[in-house]
């Protein structure tokens, strides 16, 4: 449940209005559907319709469970050309005809950049997502905050001047602490991406470090680097190299992560390091490591 305290200046809007604008993120939830099932409360009452609020009112807001864990965007860094996030399990980075109704972080960092008066469409001062992640895959996602700073993030990536690094849960331990695989990586018949031992058709060389950060034989708590950094890489690797990464119902095991009662994949983007040298607009970050500590594991006894 979220509070919400009504300020002078939102004196006569609407209950909608106001959860609308503290939380633009719900803004694709039917509001007004909420009041009337009892999800949105006024001064800790179920109110019939949608009431224009008071000076000092509060409004109590139960929302569904992927909304209400992180109902504000998680920023780990930020300047002026770019923005760090930590998306969660069950948000989107950008909506699509699978996904209509997730919460979606390009939203959130609209609203974000809007709420600092920096989104300018005219300028062209807008939010440009550098990273992709799955829609149940957590971690940092980076934003460029402009089309002149995204072009130079995007040929510093083509250049593996930018790295990613992961954490995960996988079934089995690697025979090494830290080592690499190699592969190829192929389009099946049905257009999802996977990775074969020997090069086939069409295939490309993909490389993916590794070091095992905790392990007892069963499952390990690894961290992964998809050198090569194609879509789902590190999940389709780590199946192909025998070790699957716990919760992944497309790449995993699906008896394993039915039998832990897994909802999502244990793996978590965690680390965005610059290598760009100098003489260039990225020159002020290189040699910068942007991390997070704020993991939402599926738990697993390691004991």
């Amino acid at each position: 449940m979220i509070k919400l305290e009504i300020e002078k200046e939102q004196e006569g809007s609407k209950v909608t209005q106001c959860v609308a604008a503290s939380l633009p993120e719900l803004q694709k939830l039917n509001l007004k559907k909420m009041i009337k099932t009892g999800d949105i409360k006024l001064n800790g009452c179920r109110i019939k319709k949608d009431f224009e609020v008071e000076d000092g009112d509060i409004i109590e807001v139960y929302v569904p469970v992927e909304y209400e864990r992180f109902p504000l965007l998680d920023v780990v860094y930020e300047d002026k050309n770019i923005l760090v996030v930590n998306k969660q399990p069950g948000t989107v980075v950008t909506c699509t005809a699978a996904t209509p109704n997730a919460p979606e972080l390009m939203s959130m960092v609209i609203n974000y950049m809007k709420d600092g008066n920096e989104y300018s469409e005219e300028s062209g001062c807008i939010p440009f997502m550098c990273f992709k992640l799955d829609i149940y895959t957590g971690g940092l996602v980076m934003f460029a905050k402009n089309a002149e700073y995204f072009e130079a993030i995007r040929e510093a990536i083509r250049q593996r001047r930018i790295k990613r690094v992961f954490r995960a849960i996988v079934k089995g331990c690697p025979e090494y602490e830290r080592g690499q695989f190699q592969h190829f990586y192929v389009k099946d018949d049905k257009d999802n991406y996977r990775v074969a031992k020997t090069k086939l058709r069409g295939s490309v060389p993909i490389y993916t470090r590794y070091q095992v950060v905790e392990s007892n034989g069963i499952y390990s708590i690894i961290d992964i680097e998809p050198v090569t950094q194609y879509l789902n890489q590190e999940r389709a690797h780590m199946e192909a190299a025998g070790f699957p990464i716990l919760g992944d119902n497309l790449y995993g095991d699906m008896k394993a992560n039915k039998k832990l009662g897994i909802k999502y994949q244990a793996l978590w983007a965690t680390t965005i390091s610059f290598d760009t040298g100098v003489n260039n607009m990225l020159e002020y970050l290189n040699g910068k490591m942007i991390q997070t500590e704020d993991i939402d594991f599926p738990l697993v006894n390691f004991d």
